[in-house]
């Protein structure tokens, strides 16, 4: 009865083995349950170095892409500023066509005619040229693109803009006193030219004015009042940058 209480006993504990009471320990007739492994995950020094260096690049690739793509979206707008700001220019009742081959080939044309000539006058006619080609050939065009140039104007260099309609108003405004000078001084001309014709007349007792004489004279008249003109025009234009130095002094 004690063996038996004690294969009793062990059995109902669950081990995997029993004791008799002669004190030999036999194998249980049960299977043996299998202890559970707990793995714990350690990583070594290298695997550590490993990964903070990988970190590290990930994370400057990721800051130099994010700033790689940033300056690409500003100039992808930049791109689109541009490009809104040209088409704004385009007048949609002037063919563009035409207008720019023609505006080209003056340039163009103008550059091969002064290759010979002096240093100012080949930097300085092809691009009056192509202004020019592209004031008469694209007028509305080029409205706009001076709407353009003024309102920067205005925006970045105030001073300049005002130097510029300051000297523009006073050549103008010299420009129509010549002119005046110049109806003047036809007119003064004309009257002399008249009398010297009636005195002659009067003296002689012949009809110059049948003859045509006076009108020939009234002719060279002219055409010396028109070659003054031209000259007090060239001497205006030529002052021009003068004033523009005493007005810029004057301002400043």
């Amino acid at each position: 009865m004690t063996a038996e209480a004690g294969v009793v006993a062990n059995a109902a504990e669950g081990s995997g083995s029993w004791t008799s009471s002669s004190g030999q320990t036999k194998l249980s007739i049960y299977p043996t349950p299998i202890p559970e492994l707990i793995l714990l995950d350690t990583p070594s020094a290298l695997e550590k170095q490993i990964g903070m260096v990988r970190r590290e690049i990930t994370g400057y690739y990721t800051g130099v892409h994010s700033k790689a793509q940033g300056i690409i979206d500003r100039w992808i707008s930049v791109e689109e500023k541009v490009e809104t700001r040209i088409k704004s220019f385009r007048d949609p009742t002037e063919p563009l066509n035409p207008g720019l081959l023609y505006t080209g080939i003056s340039a163009l044309t103008t550059s091969v005619l002064t290759r010979s000539r002096g240093l100012p006058t080949r930097i300085l006619l092809p691009p009056t040229a192509l202004i020019g080609a592209f004031a008469y050939f694209l007028p509305g065009t080029a409205s706009r693109v001076g709407a353009y140039g003024r309102e920067l104007e205005d925006r970045y260099v105030p001073r300049f803009g005002e130097i510029r309609r300051t000297s523009i108003a006073h050549s103008g405004i010299a420009w129509e006193r010549a002119k005046e000078s110049a109806a003047v001084g036809r007119d003064s001309v004309n009257k002399g030219v008249k009398s010297i014709v009636e005195s002659i007349e009067q003296g002689t007792g012949l009809n110059l004015k049948a003859m045509g004489w006076g009108q020939e004279v009234k002719k060279e008249a002219q055409s010396v009042v028109d070659v003054i003109q031209k000259d007090t025009k060239e001497v205006i234009e030529s002052k021009s940058p003068s004033s523009d130095s005493e007005d810029s002094k004057r301002l400043v």
